[in-house]
């Protein structure tokens, strides 16, 4: 749910709670124009307020632990864990162990296919070494999979399961469908700002390809929100593997979010995402054949936003925005210029065999959108933890 369906949802809340059950006021007394009953007003308490404030404010994390075999790390307790929100520790509010297989109905997995970015190169990919993972074996898949095919012309999705027959004949399907046209690198256009002044004619060709861009971008983030917000709507935990290098990061071409006049967009949008993300309780994998698609002009790695060489919000935004970081941001992972997808793929879904489900109460930020970094340790030697890496506080 985004934060202006939580602002209204949460106006709705505050007047019905101000209605006094006892105070005989019906619903046709309330709406009536003419009515002239009393309406009693009953302050909420401030134990009330507290709790209302402590939900918005709780920070939801699904926290996988493997070992050196990146096998799952079983049995650990509270005292095991250390959470710190911007280097500072916080208290752990809430904690379970969740065995993935033994609640495989509540864990679900999702691959998007990406034509509106890739050309139809990495659906190509997919398709050969899908395929052959698929007919590796005949027993189910361990999770229900569902694909999802994003275009210029929206998005079309299978329904799940875990035949691997069925999900090769849609994958088959899915493959012949039309994908969005290229946009022709702004670098490679002569003239172009990035080498030089253009001339009218080739500053309209260069205007074009970044308007291209800027659909890209927008079509690709409308997409991945609108599954989001499917996901909010289904029990349990979502797996999404997103298929492609990402979204073109427009702000290096002087247009789109993060850019001109509109610094602030990227940030706008990464902070719905991250917290739709939490809320729908998605991990965020990203799988690439070539490169990922990254800013060319932000600074990297991003460390925290205490580092002594200092990172601007949007700087940040921008950085967080390109689709591989945003899945390490989301506690999953990226992994570029593929070889053996097979093995990338049963990694993404050992991300649901087993993890812990941790909370915490965030600190009133200073300031809308705070950037907030998060870290998890565990008190055991040579283990590799894996959860949300950041999120943005309200005051």
């Amino acid at each position: 749910m985004s934060r202006l369906r939580w602002v209204k949802a949460g106006i709705l809340c505050a007047a019905l709670l101000l209605i006094a059950p006892n105070s005989g006021v019906t619903a046709a007394d309330a709406q009536s124009p003419t009515s002239t009953s009393p309406v009693q007003l009953i302050p909420r308490t401030k134990e009330t307020r507290e709790r209302i404030d402590q939900a918005s404010r709780r920070i939801m994390l699904n926290v996988q632990v493997t070992d050196l075999s990146d096998k799952p790390v079983t049995g650990l307790k509270p005292e095991d864990f250390t959470l710190l929100d911007n280097h500072k520790p916080q208290k752990i509010a809430a904690f379970r162990e969740v065995d993935g297989q033994a609640f495989s109905s509540d864990v679900h997995v999702v691959l998007v296919l990406d034509a509106i970015n890739d050309g139809g190169s990495a659906i190509g990919h997919l398709k050969k070494d899908f395929g052959r993972f698929l007919s590796l074996g005949h027993e189910p898949l361990a999770y229900p999979l569902s694909l999802i095919f994003v275009s210029d012309a929206g998005a079309v999705e299978s329904q799940p399961s875990t035949d691997r027959a069925v999900i090769a004949a849609q994958l088959a399907q899915f493959a012949h469908r039309p994908h969005s046209s290229d946009c022709e690198p702004i670098e490679s256009i002569e003239g172009s700002r990035m080498q030089g002044q253009p001339t009218p004619t080739q500053g309209s060709r260069t205007q074009e390809q970044a308007d291209c861009m800027t659909a890209h971008f927008t079509q690709s983030v409308a997409a991945l929100r609108n599954l989001l917000a499917e996901q909010q709507n289904l029990p349990g935990r979502a797996i999404l593997v997103w298929a492609g290098a990402g979204w073109p990061m427009v702000a290096d071409y002087g247009a789109g979010p993060g850019a001109g006049e509109h610094p602030g967009n990227y940030r706008d949008v990464l902070v719905e995402l991250t917290m739709d993300l939490r809320e729908a309780q998605v991990t965020l994998d990203a799988i690439s054949w070539g490169d990922f698609k990254r800013p060319k002009h932000v600074r990297k790695p991003i460390v925290s936003v205490n580092a002594s060489v200092p990172y601007t919000p949007d700087q940040i935004a921008e950085e967080e925005m390109a689709l591989s970081v945003l899945a390490r941001l989301s506690g999953g992972q990226a992994v570029a210029k593929v070889k053996n997808f097979s093995d990338i793929f049963a990694t993404f879904l050992a991300g649901a065999d087993h993890f812990y489900g941790l909370s915490f109460d965030s600190v009133p930020a200073a300031a809308p959108d705070e950037f907030h970094t998060i870290e998890v340790k565990v008190d055991r030697p040579g283990v590799t933890v894996r959860t949300s890496t950041a999120y943005y506080a309200q005051p």
